[in-house]
């Protein structure tokens, strides 16, 4: 949430991430008027709809935000100013990096099984519309659920 409050626009904006968050950024800095590059691991919205995704990174594109799909830095540097981000692709320079990769829920210590609570293979909690989790007596909420923050 630190790039909401940035008191300058960069010219170049390189985005690590995927995330609806990182798109929703990475669009909103393109449209203020910077040279956007988006690093996507695999594609847009690949788990969620990849035919939306197609049809977004299109619109992006369109946009003039250059979208790299199956990409990721493998380094990440800050050299004269200038963030270098080296990949599969080559080189990445950047005045400011958004770093917007998503969260992971910290329950792996919490024995939640022993407890009879429910978790999705990414290990967040599972919870119902009352954020009721598969144990009547446990309710979660927040970072460790599976739902949208």
């Amino acid at each position: 949430t630190e790039a909401l409050v940035s008191d300058t626009i960069p010219a170049r904006l390189a985005v690590i991430g995927s995330s609806v968050v990182a798109l929703e950024l990475a669009q909103a800095f393109a449209r203020l008027g910077s040279q956007v590059t988006i690093l996507a691991r695999s594609t847009l919205f690949f788990r969620e709809d990849p035919a939306i995704g197609e049809a977004v990174t299109a619109a992006f594109r369109a946009e003039g935000i250059e979208v790299l799909e199956h990409t990721q830095a493998s380094q990440v540097a800050h050299v004269n100013g200038e963030f270098v981000l080296t990949t599969g692709h080559g080189e990445l320079r950047a005045d400011k990096l958004l770093v917007a990769t998503g969260r992971a829920p910290n329950t792996r210590s919490l024995a939640l099984d022993a407890a009879g609570v429910t978790v999705n293979a990414q290990g967040a909690i599972v919870i119902d519309q009352g954020m009721r989790t598969s144990n009547p007596n446990i309710y979660a909420a927040g970072d460790c659920t599976d739902q949208p923050q």
